[in-house]
């Protein structure tokens, strides 16, 4: 499992051992250029100061020459070439080089020197330069040396850093794990590091449509229990009129009314069923592209024998071929509620009409019957759940128009009630995008 801290700081480590690197490369090349200015200048300086005279002989300072600059070796040279002075290290002295500053190898080893001609005298002052190396290095590492106690120094203050500044987000982890799983209450926004403001503030309102959800659910089920009773109910009821009722014709009434009830029944737990496929509200089917036309007919064709008893007039039409991008399933669903409600609602020798426009970049379906249809102050409420319409006989489960209004909303879609012609009737109308729109 990945780490946060880890990868912070094995980041800003890396960073500061880089940058390390870098000031410590930059420092050394600098001190070294500084300390190698400073010995040529020493070089100069002994060469000036060591004394000419007539007669040479050992200068006053010979002895503080010899105390103070053991690191350097100072020759000098009569015309003739004899050396007459020579001021010597156990390595040894370099070879006469060349007037004003030189680096040559001599005995082995490479030297750093300065010549200067004096009079008849020249004078000669040198260096190894492995001890320039060396001095060189010492003072490097003795600046670098701080910085890396400094990088160990913050490597544990950023550790401690980070581990404070994930604290809240360990406080909100340890109060997620101990909430009961019915506990969807929004997690504290107050003092809240900015940085995980957004996944708090995101994680509440998933906790919020979450109890939203739930809510539902339970509404349902608590609807559902109550929607089942009545209909098994009537049935016991119905059930223990038959024991007691003899042969005859009451008896087949009772049968028949037993059978009317179970059809209910039946068609409450399938529109629950369908109503419960349809939760939670943010499913998604993953679409695919839905001849509408074709739909519709193989829909009309299903529904025809009931309109045929009921001596129904069920009519088809369209102008051109349409296609959604959608889900096939529940707009089958969809087109069989809304078909099989008019068809069940109007009286005999009726009419219901089903229509497919193209209206822009909107697919409009229209379905009409000569019913009684819904008066206007109800049509709000015809959507809601459980709301049930006594017309012509009919009991219905009070589900048709609220999964109708569901899977239209699945589709990005609009429903809308309105009277159908003559002012008779129901007229339903669907509105949902095109392929192109939706997609």
């Amino acid at each position: 499992m990945t780490s946060i801290r880890r990868q912070l700081l094995r980041w800003l480590l890396i960073g500061q051992l880089v940058a390390v690197i870098l000031s410590s490369a930059l420092t050394y090349y600098y001190v070294r250029g500084e300390l190698a200015g400073l010995f040529d200048d020493r070089l100069r300086q002994l060469a000036y100061s060591v004394p000419i005279l007539g007669s040479y002989q050992l200068p006053p300072i010979s002895n503080s020459l010899k105390d103070s600059d053991a690191d350097f070796v100072i020759q000098v040279w009569l015309a003739d070439g004899e050396q007459i002075l020579y001021l010597n290290r156990k390595e040894g002295a370099p070879v006469r080089a060349t007037e004003g500053f030189s680096t040559h190898f001599s005995g082995g080893m490479l030297w750093r020197s300065f010549g200067l001609q004096r009079n008849d005298r020249f004078v000669q002052t040198s260096q190894p330069y492995s001890d320039r190396v060396e001095m060189t290095t010492e003072v490097a590492l003795g600046a670098i040396t701080p910085v890396l106690l400094l990088i160990i120094v913050l490597g544990v203050l950023v550790w401690i850093s980070i581990g404070r500044g994930l604290k809240p987000l360990h406080k909100i982890t340890e109060a997620i794990h101990q909430r009961q799983p019915n506990a969807l209450e929004p997690l504290p926004e107050a003092s809240i590091p900015v940085e995980i403001f957004p996944l708090i503030h995101a994680l509440n309102q998933l906790l919020g449509r979450l109890d939203e959800a739930l809510g539902k659910q339970r509404k349902f089920i608590a609807d559902a229990a109550h929607e089942l009773r009545t209909p098994l109910t009537a049935i016991q009821l119905q059930a223990q009129l038959l024991e007691r009722t003899p042969n005859g014709p009451e008896r087949e009434k009772v049968l028949d009314q037993i059978k009317a009830g179970i059809k209910r029944a039946g068609r409450l737990v399938q529109q629950l069923l369908t109503l419960a496929r349809l939760d939670p509200e943010d499913r998604q089917r993953p679409f695919s592209e839905v001849n509408l036309s074709e739909l519709s007919k193989s829909v009309i064709r299903d529904l025809t024998p009931a309109a045929l008893r009921k001596r129904i007039d069920l009519g088809f039409c369209e102008k051109k071929p349409l296609s959604i991008w959608g889900d096939a399933e529940t707009l089958r669903t969809l087109l069989t509620n809304l078909i099989d409600n008019a068809i069940r609602y109007t009286p005999a020798n009726g009419q219901v009409d089903v229509s497919l426009i193209h209206a822009g970049n909107r697919a409009k379906i229209e379905v009409k019957d000569t019913g009684p249809g819904i008066p206007p102050a109800e049509r709000d409420r015809a959507f809601s759940r459980f709301h049930r319409l006594s017309t012509n006989g009919e009991f219905g489960s009070g589900l048709g128009l609220a999964i109708a209004k569901e899977i239209v909303e699945q589709h990005q879609g609009q429903i809308a009630l309105d009277t159908g012609n003559d002012e008779r009737g129901l007229r339903i109308v669907i509105e949902l995008p095109t392929r192109d729109q939706q997609r």
